[in-house]
């Protein structure tokens, strides 16, 4: 490296930026293709590495600042998402409800209920980006609660509430099932106590209640009661899956709707769930009516849930045909307040997980992939964003030539070379293999 690219490594990223450039600019327009200049770009590759990673990366790198919780100002231990659609760790919006507050601290809306849905995309992305720098993620709570916690009392009351539940009168179903819905909302210990109580089946059968305020108290109960892992498969285990997405699908109300995308989310954690939601015939096609019609709440709930499922392979054949990717794409081109506050961030990351199943990478590229992906890698986006879109365009045209050429004509192609050099680590990797494609079929092509 020359005594200019030295002194730029002492001044700033910025600078090595700036001498990165230049030296790309003189292989892609000037075809000075010589050992030395391509060395010089793999040694300030490197001064760039070196720098970046010899500063904080929580507070320099702009990812970190989509993992910090807006309360604590750290990375997330343990992410939970709240009905606002805001995402929080978990001790300090739990001591946020203790104190008796019940709205959302972003956005200070008033909200429907207080149950804290894992937000394990959120976590899962967190764990890579500390892995990949070479940091420990946060450590969790080991706190649980336990059966012992409920009181005899307590204890009582929630049995005669649960007698109530199977009863003959309507007016006592119901009022029980709003007064249990309050409780596991905001007592832990009763959520323990009612699935180690057997009560689950009782729960279950009222979704088909012909009352549509018992229906959407059971949906709820069930939605606070999956919070607690043990009971995510003891809901599935007594056939609760079906019945829930008999909900999603044909609810009574738009509350039981968006509450039952929320339970499947819930359950959908669990790798055994994730198939047998998948095997309910009203499931995904329920969640992917909801992507599309329901509010803003019911949308996040349904592409969280839809985006748990596309991590089995068998579900995203599903997704394919209740018409998932023609709805994705056509968000994409759409702005963010046209499809209901529903963020490019979301709508790619379940595009790429089905991206890599073949009836998925031909939806894709037959309903204008290319072009839409291309045109979140041109624009200010985030580095995830930009990740998922050139690793759809990579399982695109490593399946079909035809969208080689496609991605080539497209345009971009400065911003690719860009993310090969300065993206994410899979972002790297999947535009190297993108160029490599393109370069390719343009050397074949001018032979």
């Amino acid at each position: 490296m020359d005594d200019r690219v030295v002194g730029t490594v002492t001044n700033s990223i910025t600078g090595l930026k700036t001498e990165l450039k230049r030296l790309v600019g003189l292989v892609t327009e000037e075809d000075d293709c010589r050992l030395e200049v391509l060395d010089e770009i793999s040694k300030t590759v490197m001064a760039i590495k070196e720098l970046k990673f010899s500063l904080d990366p929580v507070k320099t790198d702009p990812m970190a600042r989509y993992f910090l919780c807006p309360i604590s100002s750290d990375l997330m231990a343990d992410p939970v998402v709240l009905a606002s659609g805001q995402t929080y760790d978990r001790a300090y919006i739990q001591e946020w409800f203790d104190a008796d507050h019940v709205t959302c601290p972003k956005t200070e809306q008033v909200l429907q209920n207080t149950v804290l849905t894992p937000n394990y995309v959120v976590q899962s992305m967190i764990q890579e980006w500390c892995y990949s720098r070479g940091l420990e993620p946060p450590a969790k709570s080991t706190n649980r609660t336990s059966e012992s916690d409920i009181t005899p009392q307590e204890a009582k009351y929630v049995n005669i509430l649960l007698q109530k539940l199977t009863g003959p009168c309507q007016f006592k179903q119901r009022e029980a099932a709003r007064e249990l819905r309050v409780l596991t909302r905001k007592k832990p210990n009763h959520r323990v106590y009612l699935g180690r109580s057997k009560s689950i089946s009782v729960l279950i059968s009222l979704l088909e209640s012909p009352d549509s305020e018992t229906q959407e108290h059971a949906v709820t109960i069930l939605l606070n009661l999956s919070i607690f892992n043990e009971n995510k498969a003891l809901i599935a285990e007594e056939g609760g899956i079906h019945p829930i997405a008999k909900v999603l699908k044909n609810g009574a109300s738009m509350a039981a709707r968006e509450n039952a995308a929320a339970t499947l989310f819930s359950l959908s954690s669990v790798d055994e769930n994730k198939v047998k939601i998948g095997s309910s015939t009203a499931a995904i096609p329920g969640l992917v009516d909801l992507l599309r019609d329901g509010n803003s709440r019911g949308k996040k709930d349904a592409a969280s849930a839809l985006f748990n499922l596309c991590i089995n392979e068998a579900n995203k054949k599903h997704c394919v045909k209740a018409g998932l990717v023609q709805l994705l794409l056509k968000f994409m081109r759409i702005s963010e307040e046209q499809r209901g506050g529903m963020g490019d961030d979301e709508l790619l990351a379940i595009l790429a997980l089905i991206a890599s199943c073949e009836e998925g990478a031909k939806a894709i590229g037959e309903g204008g992939g290319i072009p839409i992906c291309v045109g979140v890698i041109v624009k200010e986006t985030s580095p995830r964003n930009k990740e998922n879109a050139v690793g759809i365009m990579a399982e695109l045209c490593a399946r079909d030539s035809r969208y080689v050429k496609e991605a080539k004509n497209a345009g971009g192609y400065m911003e690719l070379l860009d993310l090969s050099l300065n993206g994410t680590c899979k972002a790297r990797r999947k535009a190297n293999k993108l160029l490599d494609r393109i370069n390719r079929q343009h050397r074949l092509a001018t032979i």
